[in-house]
């Protein structure tokens, strides 16, 4: 699990992945890369 690999909680990374969406969804680089994940991916 990537949680394990980076030495973390669960819920210490999905705060991470929720933080990283909120301060880079301006982004052009990360819209470009969130759009080609499936609408359903959690994040």
């Amino acid at each position: 699990m990537v949680s394990n690999a980076l030495g973390m909680d669960l819920d210490e990374l999905v705060k991470r992945l929720k933080r990283i969406r909120r301060e880079s969804a301006h982004s052009p680089e990360y819209r470009e890369l969130r759009k080609n994940l499936p609408d359903d991916w959690p994040m």
